[in-house]
């Protein structure tokens, strides 16, 4: 619904989700924050439209750092209509940015689909309808382990090129932060040849390093971390054993050769990510991993896949909240808003703990805290509107613009 571009949000209990606000007033000018604390230390601006949420509660915006599709369309697919398809929906279930995530392809494919983020990240631009915004790229492959392939086609999968990667960063805008959108975030499997050379690379260029579908050995994986890599994608998902100690392909650790999982769950240098759908981790395992490892180093990922696949042209088979292909888990059909209600059923923490993983953590990580991924003055005015015993959704806005609701 349409929005006065002055307004106020009253009636509710904030998380910002690093304080909490138990009688809020937020006051919203052309999308950005004004005013965010207490109801009555200030009054409310003469003739202001009031947004009276009768005692729910009110969050930032989430963040998802890897989103490869949704629904019929796939970032893959290399059109930009789909992706901003896939931008309006995310605003829908509450994810106000996201980064669109490219995946293990031919040389001309990935340069096509980050081509076509781009693209929509101009289309969304221009627009004024509600839509989660790209703050970047993902470049998840095709520089990884063929033996953590998982979903990953193995015939596209090749040792690291910087070249190519200058040229994907170029289509996509540039790098970082700076880049319109840009390549922001990369990961890179550490046993790679050149992996942490390229670690260092990339963080001198903005982007985030970062590890995955991995069986690498300690001093790998150590070397990788030292020189620059600061995320873990997907936890417990496509992470093996080295070789000498056991089959890579089961993914499981061991007691003798603990692998990179070791250094996941317990290196606090590096940010980790989960996809809590039930499906790629244990309800059990991630509850544990938030209360044992520290939900400060969690962003919560949905991992969010088209239902047919990563490409968006396989014969995927959907279970629930996942999906499949040729029997190998492709990615989760849950997104981040819908995840969150699952982390208060499973863990006992509270709520702002657990709003910090879908918000603040992942905007720490790409170096947007303070704008994104918070509600305090001059930060957008991206909100969720939950209930406070559930966390279940019923409204959201983006960038000062209702998505759903109220």
């Amino acid at each position: 619904m349409p929005t006065a571009s002055s307004f106020a949000i009253a009636g509710c209990v904030a998380w910002t989700p690093i304080e909490y606000i138990s009688n809020a007033l937020i006051l919203v000018d052309r999308g950005v924050v004004s005013y965010a604390g207490p109801a009555g230390s200030i009054p409310l601006p003469l003739g202001a439209e009031v947004f009276d949420f009768g005692g729910k509660l009110i969050c930032p915006g989430f963040i998802d750092l890897q989103v490869n599709g949704l629904g019929g369309s796939a970032v893959m697919a290399g059109e930009a209509d789909a992706v901003v398809s896939i931008a309006r929906e995310l605003a829908r279930r509450g994810t106000s940015g996201f980064l669109p995530t490219l995946t293990t392809e031919s040389g001309d494919k990935l340069l096509a689909s980050a081509l076509a983020v781009r693209r929509a990240w101009e289309i969304l631009e221009k627009e004024n309808f509600p839509a989660a915004s790209i703050l970047g790229i993902h470049l998840e492959g095709p520089f990884i382990s063929p033996k953590m392939a998982g979903a990953h086609p193995a015939e596209h999968i090749r040792p690291i090129d910087l070249e190519e990667i200058v040229c994907i960063a170029d289509a996509a805008g540039g790098w970082g932060a700076e880049g319109r959108p840009g390549l922001v975030l990369a990961t890179l499997s550490p046993e790679l040849d050149g992996a942490a050379k390229a670690a260092g690379w990339f963080r001198r260029r903005g982007v985030v390093p970062a590890m995955g579908h991995t069986a690498a050995k300690d001093e790998e994986v150590e070397r990788f971390i030292s020189a620059g890599a600061s995320f873990a994608v997907h936890a417990y998902n496509r992470y093996g054993a080295p070789e000498e100690e056991g089959s890579p392909e089961t993914g499981l650790p061991y007691h003798r050769a603990p692998g990179p999982m070791a250094a996941v769950a317990s290196d606090p240098r590096l940010m980790v990510g989960l996809i809590a759908d039930g499906v790629h981790v244990h309800p059990g395992i991630v509850s544990g991993f938030l209360q044992g490892s520290g939900w400060a180093r969690t962003a919560l990922t949905s991992d969010l896949v088209s239902d047919r696949g990563l490409s968006g042209r396989e014969e995927g088979r959907v279970s629930g909240p996942a999906v499949r292909s040729g029997g190998v888990l492709t990615g989760s059909r849950l997104s981040i808003g819908e995840m969150v209600p699952l982390l208060k059923k499973w863990c006992p923490l509270d709520n702002g703990r657990i709003l910090a993983t879908a918000s603040w953590n992942p905007a720490r990580l790409l170096g947007l805290e303070g704008k994104w991924g918070c509600i305090r003055t001059k930060a957008r005015a991206d909100f969720c509107i939950l209930d406070p015993e559930s966390l279940e959704m019923s409204a959201a806005m983006v960038a000062g613009e209702w998505a759903v609701g109220p």
